[in-house]
């Protein structure tokens, strides 16, 4: 026998859950002061930057199993045109005319809480540069990039920059885009 307001109480039960348990799964992370924050998976630890420039750094693992090093993502503030800074990130990747190929390259705009935001996805191999933007640089095949530049109309425009083996970015790339639409202004 069907009974229809057992099935709406299930329904909504279960909705109930499944929103504790999403909203367990985040933390709150402020950057440019305070003025700006978003909503980060608890699964992806906050670590120590890599340089006084980067803001805040996560690590982001690889599948279980995998051999492939983790992913990091990387947020901080910066200057220059959303399209030099694109092709900023396309050039850290081998290809033609000193980058990847930029054709390959995806970019998509869209709204996030009313702030203009490009995406940027590019793979193949990355040149990793642990001495800044001059220092050497390691050749990383096989890696994979997925940025946005979010334009936050006073505190600058704001980079979220996920980098690493194609297998953990992959893992990554709707929890990733998720977050971005939590970033908000708190002043």
């Amino acid at each position: 026998m069907f009974v229809p307001h057992r099935v709406t109480f299930l329904t909504i039960a279960l909705s109930l859950v499944a929103a504790v348990a999403t909203a367990d799964e985040t933390r709150e992370i402020k950057v440019a002061g305070g003025a700006l924050a978003f909503d980060a998976p608890e699964a992806w630890p906050s670590v120590a930057p890599a340089n006084r420039l980067i803001e805040h750094e996560l690590t982001v693992a690889a599948p279980e199993g995998s051999e492939a090093a983790a992913a990091r993502l990387t947020v901080m503030a910066a200057g220059g045109t959303v399209e030099a800074n694109i092709a900023r990130w396309i050039g850290q990747f081998q290809g033609t005319e000193g980058g990847a190929d930029r054709d390959a390259a995806k970019n998509e705009k869209i709204d996030v809480g009313g702030m203009n935001t490009t995406i940027v996805e590019v793979a193949g191999t990355y040149l990793e540069s642990s001495g800044g933007p001059f220092g050497p640089k390691t050749p990383r095949p096989g890696y994979r990039l997925v940025g946005a530049i979010v334009e936050t109309q006073g505190a600058g425009n704001y980079f979220f920059k996920l980098v690493g083996p194609e297998a953990a970015v992959e893992l990554a790339v709707d929890a990733f885009r998720e977050m971005l639409t939590t970033f908000r202004k708190t002043k």
